[in-house]
């Protein structure tokens, strides 16, 4: 159907697994309404491991 790429971790390029816990950089939404999160997040959030996401704070 529709092909994607994968959530890669924007420090280390890891690839995210299922499952998995992240942390997502993400700009809050002015519109209200549904939407598909898993898509959502893909196309607008940042991505980062939790091993990255410790280093960094």
């Amino acid at each position: 159907m529709f092909l994607f790429e994968e959530p890669t971790c924007a420090s280390c390029q890891k690839k995210i697994e299922g499952n998995e816990e992240v942390y997502v950089k993400l700009v809050y939404p002015k519109r209200r309404g549904m939407t598909e999160v898993k898509a959502w997040l893909r196309n607008e959030g940042v991505f980062y491991c939790k091993t990255c996401y410790g280093k960094e704070t």
